[in-house]
C-alpha cells in the first residue's frame, strides 16, 4: 500500500500561508509511516531528512495542465494507491488508484472581486476536479455546505475534519520584538487580503482606547490605505511591526489585549486559536466558519463592515474581566479538539475508508 501527500505547495507562495502549513502538518505526522511517500518538485537536495520523496519533473506554473500526463504516468509507475492533494486540481485517474482532495474554502467563488482572474480560474479547475475525487475533504462543516451547493452530487463523498493547532504556537518560548510597542494593545496578525477586512478593524480604533498592533508585511502603499480614514492622533496609534518570528509572534499574542479577527468569509482560521493557546481573547466576525471553529470562546460581532460594532465588543472585553475569564475558560476546552494527534487519527481513519472501496 502507498499512499502519496503531494506537498509541491510548500515549494510555492503557499508555504506561507494556510494551505502550507496544512500540507506541513500532514507531512509531518506521518512522515515517519512507510506507507506515505511525499510528492515534490525536482529539487533533490529539498527537506533532506525526510524519506521516501517523489519528484516531478514540471514547471511550477500550468500544474493542473502538465499533471495530467505527468503526474498519471508518475501515479501508474509507482503503484500509487492513494493521491492526496491538498490543494491542487485532480489529473485524470488511473485505474487502481483513489484520489483524495482538500477544499480548504470557496472565496473565490464567493468573493470573486477580491481574487485575480488567474486565481479563480485555477480555482474553478480544482473544484471542477473535485467530481473525480473518491472522498473530497473540506477542513469545516461550512466549508462543506458552501461546496455542496455548488457540486450537490458531492452528497455522501465529503468529509469533514478540522485542522489542527501546530505545537509551534508554544507561549513558553517568546520573544519581545525589537520595535517599539504600546503598553496596551489590539492585536491582529492573518495577512491583509480584502477577505480579511482589516480595513474595519484599523478605523475601529476611533472608538476604543487601545492602541493595534499588526504583524506582517506589508507594503507602504497598503498601510497608507489603511491609515486613510484616521486622523493625526488615531494614525499615530497603530504600529507596523512587519514579519516577525515564531518566538516574537508568541510575544504579541500573550502580551495583547485582545485578539481581532475580523475577517469576511475563512474556510477555517487558525489565529484566534493561537490568541488563546497564549492567554488573550478575541473578538471577531460572526461569519462563515468562525463560529464553527471558536464556539463559545470568543466575542462576536454580527456586522463585520462596522467599525462602531466591533470597537463596542473590544471595550467590552477589556472592561469585563469576568467575561475575558469565561472565554479564556472555555478556550481551554476548544484546545483539545486541536490536537495533532486528533488530527492524525481522524486521517488516518479516511485513508482507511477509501482503501476499504472496491
Amino acid at each position: 500500500m502507498k499512499i502519496l501527500i503531494d506537498g509541491r505547495s510548500l515549494q510555492t507562495y503557499s508555504a506561507f500561508r494556510g494551505i502550507g502549513r496544512y500540507t506541513r502538518q500532514l507531512i509531518e505526522i506521518f512522515k515517519n509511516d512507510r506507507a506515505f511517500h511525499f510528492l515534490f518538485f525536482n529539487e533533490k537536495n529539498y527537506w533532506p531528512e525526510l524519506e521516501r520523496k517523489l519528484f516531478l519533473n514540471s514547471p511550477r506554473r500550468l500544474i493542473t495542465f502538465t499533471d495530467h500526463v505527468l503526474l498519471k504516468n508518475l501515479l501508474v509507475e509507482k503503484a500509487i494507491r492513494i493521491y492526496h492533494s491538498p490543494v491542487f486540481a485532480l489529473p485524470k485517474k488511473p485505474k487502481n488508484t483513489f484520489y483524495l482532495l482538500t477544499v480548504h474554502d470557496l472565496t473565490p467563488l464567493l468573493f470573486p472581486n477580491f481574487s485575480s482572474a488567474r486565481h479563480r480560474y485555477i480555482f474553478k479547475k480544482i473544484i471542477k476536479s473535485a467530481r473525480s475525487a473518491d472522498v473530497v475533504m473540506t477542513v469545516s462543516r461550512h466549508t462543506a455546505n458552501d461546496l455542496l451547493n455548488y457540486l450537490p452530487q458531492l452528497e455522501g463523498r465529503i468529509r469533514v475534519i478540522h485542522n489542527a493547532l501546530d505545537k509551534h504556537i508554544n507561549p513558553a518560548f517568546s520573544q519581545k520584538p525589537d520595535i517599539e510597542l504600546p503598553s496596551e494593545y489590539l492585536f491582529y496578525t492573518g495577512g491583509t487580503d480584502k477577505i480579511k477586512n482589516l480595513k474595519t478593524v484599523v478605523q475601529s480604533i476611533r472608538f476604543h482606547k487601545l492602541s493595534l498592533v499588526i504583524a506582517g508585511k506589508i507594503e507602504d502603499s497598503g498601510k497608507r490605505e489603511l491609515l486613510t480614514f484616521l486622523n493625526e492622533c488615531d494614525y499615530h496609534r497603530v504600529y507596523f511591526c512587519g514579519y516577525v518570528s515564531d518566538n516574537e509572534l508568541r510575544y504579541l499574542y500573550q502580551n495583547a489585549n485582545v485578539f481581532a479577527f475580523h475577517s469576511l468569509y475563512e474556510g477555517f482560521g487558525y489565529p484566534p486559536l493561537e490568541a488563546l493557546r497564549c492567554g488573550t481573547p478575541s473578538v471577531v466576525s460572526r461569519r462563515s466558519s468562525i463560529p464553527e471553529v471558536m464556539g463559545e470562546s470568543a466575542l462576536y460581532v454580527d456586522d463585520p463592515l462596522d467599525p462602531e460594532a466591533f470597537a463596542l465588543k473590544v471595550t467590552e472585553l477589556i472592561e469585563d474581566t469576568e467575561l475575558e475569564k469565561r472565554l479564556l475558560e472555555s478556550g481551554k476546552r476548544i484546545l483539545e479538539a486541536y490536537t495533532l494527534e486528533k488530527f492524525r487519527e481522524k486521517m488516518q481513519a479516511i485513508y482507511e475508508e477509501i482503501l476499504k472501496k472496491k
